[in-house]
């Protein structure tokens, strides 16, 4: 029987249980937070609307609860704001999060999957490996949604049709143009063509954000389907953030690649052939992120220094 905790009962903590719970991917599901209340009611809405769908138990619960969890969702953090100054800022509040959180991980469930949602989550997925995880065992959520984007983006009326979306979940994603196909026709684009598109992929976001306040279902629902993966063993080809070790020419760096998911976790990181073009780009994010990660960890251990 599948054990699933979920850490995190904000908006999208919630909206990935749900997703969860209706599904009925799992036998069991707990909601662990800070605020107990907030956990508590969660669970209990949730449990309510399926009662009648399916007997998978749902509950809040503390963080000795993760104890045998098959898998670790977490959602807990500050969400983007379009109020915040730089991604910095967030960086800092949720790697101090993410620092509390890991040791209660390490404490009850060491073995466990870590699906890392928070953001900023390439970052974030690529700190809880270095604390002493195993690879095949922590992964990002963010490269479905934003394949998912991509193919909004494209604006194509019919589902026939892939597009991919590679790299950073944020501002240096690498839409994959030579790998778009439709009715298994590639499709050419311009380099105008392309410029329209990577600033309508990135816009989605930020749309949604502004017009009410934080992104939820969707991400909930690609999160939803990795845990499917994982839990009914699909071996499934996803776009997940992973922590690299050579693929691509790429290392102690995690990007939004192609993997197989599976029971185990990380199945296989898929290397796919990809365009010099794309390959530079994946490059240029990781060159980003490396540093980007160099500086929160930096800024962060400076503040609690003088603390």
């Amino acid at each position: 029987m599948s054990k699933v905790a979920i850490i995190g009962a904000g908006n999208l903590g919630s909206a990935i249980a749900y997703e969860i719970a209706a599904q009925g991917i799992v036998s069991e599901l707990i909601i662990i937070d800070i605020l107990k209340d907030l956990a508590e009611g969660q669970a209990a809405d949730i449990q309510q609307a399926l009662v009648s769908k399916n007997t998978m138990k749902v509950r809040f619960g503390e963080y000795s609860d993760l104890i045998d969890s098959e898998m670790v969702i977490i959602t807990a953090g500050k969400p983007r704001t379009l109020e915040m100054k730089d991604r910095l800022q967030l960086a800092e509040i949720n790697l101090k999060i993410m620092d509390s959180i890991i040791t209660e991980i390490k404490k009850y469930a060491r073995n466990s999957i870590i699906i890392t949602v928070t953001n900023p989550m390439d970052v974030l997925n690529n700190h809880i490996f270095r604390q002493g995880f195993e690879r095949t065992k922590v992964v990002g959520s963010g490269g479905e949604l934003d394949s998912a984007r991509f193919k909004v983006a494209l604006g194509y009326p019919e589902q026939d049709f892939d597009a991919f979306v590679l790299g950073e979940h944020g501002e240096h994603q690498v839409p994959l143009f030579s790998k778009v196909y439709f009715h298994q026709k590639k499709k050419e684009f311009s380099e105008e063509e392309k410029e329209i598109f990577r600033e309508k992929i990135k816009k989605t976001a930020l749309t949604v954000i502004e017009k009410k306040g934080a992104t939820t279902f969707a991400p909930a629902a690609h999160t939803a389907a990795m845990v499917k993966a994982i839990v009914n063993d699909e071996h499934q080809e996803m776009i997940c953030s992973v922590n690299l070790a050579g693929e691509y020419g790429l290392s102690d760096v995690s990007l939004g690649v192609p993997i197989i998911l599976g029971k185990k976790g990380i199945i296989k990181i898929q290397e796919w052939q990809i365009d010099e073009e794309e390959r530079e780009q994946l490059r240029f994010a990781a060159k980003k992120l490396t540093a980007f990660y160099k500086e929160i960890t930096t800024s962060y251990q400076q503040k609690l220094f003088k603390e």
